[in-house]
């Protein structure tokens, strides 16, 4: 099985576009692209630039490849231009079951660009077989917290003769514990698991939940055994990302696990360490490893906070 990692946040651009290639087939994972935040630190021309170069990467992949994935129909998932997945087969998340009203949207819009170019099949909770290349889907799952109004996605499972490789797709962390369970039991040698978006930590994500996120990305850590832990995406809008992921990465090293970004992998620094060391911070200016401790702090005092607050508006 041979593995490119086409587009990823640690690259610079949203995305977590993946290529793989096994004796039967060619296989791309969620051709999407979108540029990086607001508190990435490059300037829009630099952001411009990667996005148009990444575009266009991500398009030659999916253009050379017999099956393209989508697991969800965001934009950093999936481009809609009907010449890339021509004569394609396409396996897609289910359009109109299990959705919410903006995917629908854009899933109608996107089937109706492919309509009489792509064979197109739903693969929520489905197996497909290539030889000796077998590709499997989950049933839906979470973008992140039960029951979130970003909707659902699939993950999948490539396997062939040597290796076998999951992409959770956005689960955003994970979590689920029981997504912790599906991880566990596909038991990959190669996993692809997109990062908490700890950019958002106080707007939308909470430290409560972020501390759920460590402890189940560490569970997965040590009940696989994975020669390749590749956790990226979401995350790698963040700079401070190795300082949060803190007890992630100590478990890692314990236990002698093989845990890094996409551009790592690659050696190549992370875009978003690289951009923070030529332009310097944005949205965060000071901030330091977060242990178990100092994160239950953080969790007290905003419970603290809450109370307080619910107090004063019932007096």
């Amino acid at each position: 099985m041979k593995i490119e990692f086409v587009a990823f946040d640690s690259f610079g651009v949203k995305s977590s576009c993946t290529f793989i290639e096994t004796a039967d087939c060619k296989i791309t994972i969620d051709p999407g692209i979108a540029m990086e935040t607001d508190s990435f630190p490059l300037p829009f021309k630099e952001k411009l630039k990667l996005d148009f170069f990444y575009r266009n990467r991500i398009k030659k992949f999916c253009k050379s490849s017999d099956i393209v994935i989508v697991t969800h129909y965001h934009y950093d998932h999936h481009i809609p231009k009907a010449e890339l997945y021509k004569d394609k087969l396409l396996l897609i998340k289910d359009p109109s079951k299990n959705i919410n009203k903006s995917q629908r949207e854009r899933a109608s819009y996107f089937l109706k660009l492919v309509k009489n170019k792509a064979n197109v099949k739903i693969a929520d909770n489905k197996s497909f077989v290539f030889g000796k290349t077998r590709i499997k889907f989950s049933e839906h799952l979470w973008h992140g917290t039960l029951g979130t109004k970003l909707g659902k996605v699939i993950a999948v499972t490539v396997e062939d003769k040597k290796e076998r490789l999951f992409f959770s797709s956005d689960v955003d962390g994970p979590y689920i514990k029981n997504y912790v369970d599906l991880i566990v039991k596909a038991n990959p040698t190669i996993l692809i698991l997109d990062g908490h978006p700890t950019y958002l930590l106080g707007y939308l994500a909470s430290f409560a939940l972020l501390k759920k996120v460590l402890l189940n990305t560490i569970e997965i850590i040590r009940k696989t055994n994975c020669k390749l832990y590749i956790i990226d995406h979401h995350l790698l809008r963040d700079y401070r990302y190795r300082e949060i992921y803190y007890e992630v990465y100590k478990e890692a090293k314990k236990l002698k696990k093989k845990v890094m970004t996409a551009s790592e992998f690659l050696n190549m620094k992370p875009k978003v360490l690289e951009a923070y060391e030529r332009y310097g911070p944005t949205r965060w200016k000071r901030w330091q490893p977060l242990t178990f401790e100092l994160l239950d702090k953080m969790i007290n005092k905003a419970r603290k906070a809450g109370k307080k607050k619910v107090k004063k508006q019932r007096s």
